[in-house]
């Protein structure tokens, strides 16, 4: 009671400490605030980095072991195309 009593003496002389310790400590706990999203964004950034580095790699692979097997089976190749053609064809077909 007398501590309060004293800060409204305080306040009332112009003498504003204990407000100015909350700002204070309000802008610390600001400036920890905005430094940790800074380092989560940054983490995030570099973690979508290496997904992406990861996916790009993983799709040559595909990409060659897609045009090897159709360099060594043409025929099966291109028997697959015609049949994912016509599914889509069909797929897309409109029902009349």
């Amino acid at each position: 009671m007398a501590q309060s009593a004293a800060i409204e003496n305080d306040l009332k002389n112009g003498k504003d400490s204990t407000s100015s310790s909350v700002k204070d400590r309000a802008a610390k706990t600001l400036e920890k605030g905005v430094q940790a999203a800074q380092d989560t964004f940054e983490q995030a950034a570099f973690q979508a980095e290496l997904a992406t580095e990861q996916a790009g790699t993983e799709l040559r692979k595909i990409t060659d072991a897609s045009a090897k097997f159709v360099r060594n089976n043409p025929g099966t190749a291109v028997a697959g195309a015609v049949g994912v053609g016509i599914l889509v064809g069909l797929a897309l077909r409109g029902r009349s």
